[in-house]
């Protein structure tokens, strides 16, 4: 290494140690900035993916809640297609009555008991009991009690009462059912099964 000032070997050797002193803390100070910039940008890059992260989970738990929301709302339209027709309790009363005519009639069962009974008041439906009472043969009131099961409206046989008529024909028989239908509550319907129930 030739310099363009005469220095002896001493002054050289001193240079030249400097020189790779200098080197180094230069080499340390960019390494140290890389390692700090490299852990900046992880720190960063981590932050934006535990964000991106929450963001996708909003946005799933959110369709998920709209899934269930819309789940719901058509298993509620579907319960309510299996009301009672009618805003009252008399007129629903009057529907489920006719409804249980038309059954009966259909299996040749002639109804000689119809009373409507009070309203029963449930958690979100009004209760519309109804009680028939008819004569037939034990073959047509199981056929009959297999029709109100499977009927489209909601309806509970919350009674049955069956008697012999006929000690000599023990097939044929009195029975009297209970037959509750239910229709939505809302604070007319509810008031009025009230003043109903005080009425009796």
């Amino acid at each position: 290494m030739n310099l363009p000032i005469k220095v002896n070997e001493r002054e050289k050797r001193f240079l030249i140690i400097g020189g790779i002193i200098a080197l180094l803390i230069i080499s340390f100070y960019i390494f140290s900035w890389y390692g700090d910039t490299k852990k900046s940008v992880k720190d960063f890059s981590d932050a934006r993916l535990f964000m991106l992260q929450k963001q996708i989970e909003k946005i799933s738990g959110k369709d998920n809640i709209q899934k269930r929301l819309a789940a719901v709302s058509q298993e509620l339209e579907r319960q309510e297609k299996t009301l009672l027709g009618g805003n009252t309790p008399p007129v629903a009363a009057a529907a489920l009555q006719r409804f249980l005519k038309d059954t009966a009639a259909s299996l040749q069962i002639e109804i000689k008991l119809e009373r409507t009974l009070n309203p029963v008041d449930t958690q979100f439906y009004l209760g519309i009991p109804v009680e028939i009472g008819f004569t037939s043969y034990t073959r047509e009131l199981k056929e009959l009690l297999l029709k109100l099961r499977k009927s489209p409206l909601l309806l509970n046989v919350s009674e049955i009462q069956v008697r012999v008529t006929n000690i000599s024909k023990p097939e044929e028989v009195y029975a009297t059912l209970v037959v509750t239908g239910f229709i939505k509550k809302t604070e007319e319907k509810e008031a009025a099964g009230k003043e109903s129930k005080n009425d009796t």
